[in-house]
């Protein structure tokens, strides 16, 4: 990539979220390792963060992964108030209310629950309030949903993320979006508003879903003993 270009992961999780392994104190060497200028923390149900943190110029950007009533997952980037989790067209709404940005995560993946192909969200909806569709997330370990999911992005002429859902360290970075002459968060968003991206990525090994799948299971044991 040119030397102009800054990489960023817009989709993962640490342990604030319910199968997030990954340790927020840790977050800025991680990316040190793994080439990337910044991350949006896409936390289940609320976001983590209240603002955008900088630090050594790498950019920790507040999200969160919501699960509508209806139609599936949705991201919102930018945001730091928690939205009720209701339809998926009042959750766009309320994460435009923040002016933030709407990312439709892995649409394309028949393989999870709470996608926009197993929901059948309507190309109408993601026309009307979908900012960006998310063209490589790596958890989708079977690289032809992510083709079916950039087909899906220029069917409907809409800019890409990539994110590597990553909820272990081992998973970060395996999806990069890549914005050009990026200085401080301001010129991030504006990039991703407008839609100037480019993305890179490559699925990761199904077995670093076990590690979340067990931790999840252990604390909703300790959270119904407690």
């Amino acid at each position: 990539m040119d030397s102009r270009m800054s990489a960023f992961d817009l989709h993962m999780h640490t342990i604030h979220s319910k199968d997030g392994l990954n340790n927020p104190k840790t977050l800025f060497k991680l990316m040190d390792k793994k080439g990337l200028r910044g991350m949006a923390l896409t936390e289940h149900w609320y976001p983590s963060l209240r603002r955008v943190i900088r630090k050594d110029d790498k950019f920790l950007l507040p999200a969160c992964e919501f699960k509508s009533k209806d139609y599936g997952e949705i991201i919102g980037l930018f945001i730091s108030e928690p939205i009720e989790n209701t339809t998926f067209a009042e959750i766009a709404e309320g994460i435009h209310d923040q002016n933030g940005l709407v990312v439709l995560p892995h649409p394309r993946d028949p393989l999870r629950k709470h996608t926009a192909m197993r929901r059948c969200l309507p190309d109408e909806l993601i026309i009307k309030h979908v900012d960006l569709i998310e063209g490589i997330n790596s958890r989708c370990f079977i690289p032809l949903f992510n083709k079916w999911a950039q087909r899906l992005a220029k069917r409907l002429n809409k800019p890409m993320t990539a994110g590597s859902d990553g909820h272990v360290p081992q998973e970060i970075g395996h999806a990069k979006t890549w914005l050009q002459d990026i200085s401080d968060a301001a010129d991030i968003y504006d990039e991703l508003k407008a839609g100037r991206t480019q993305i890179t990525g490559y699925s990761s090994l199904f077995i670093w879903h076990f590690p979340t799948m067990l931790w999840q299971r252990l604390r909703r044991i300790a959270y119904d003993a407690w």
